[in-house]
């Protein structure tokens, strides 16, 4: 004679699951039910995750500091009046031309 069940069937849960625990008894009896081995996993480790954040932190502190963005000292000049040895400006539109028919405000 084989030993008695661990899970009887007064133990399954009817309606929809509301407690976690019993959720996992419930799994733990469908693994056991169909003889699939428990997981032989490990531990979540962290350290490759803080070590891959560290990194792009810096990477980007970098990025920041030997490469700044243009627009962080002011807007660039207009073309038209750049001095010599400037790299870049920016072209200006001309404002378009205002028609008679204005909205009085």
């Amino acid at each position: 004679m084989s030993a008695p069940d661990p899970f009887d069937d007064e133990d399954r849960p009817l309606g929809p699951v509301q407690d976690s625990e019993s959720l996992l008894r419930e799994g733990r009896r469908f693994q056991m039910e169909n003889n699939i081995p428990a997981l032989l996993g490990h531990k979540p480790r962290f350290l490759p995750w803080a070590l891959l954040a560290g990194l792009l932190v810096l990477i980007s502190l970098g990025i920041e500091i030997f490469w700044p963005l243009p627009g962080r000292h002011g807007p660039l000049p207009a073309c038209g009046q750049v001095p010599a040895g400037t790299v870049s400006c920016q072209q200006v539109a001309a404002p378009p031309a205002s028609s008679g028919g204005g909205v009085a405000h």
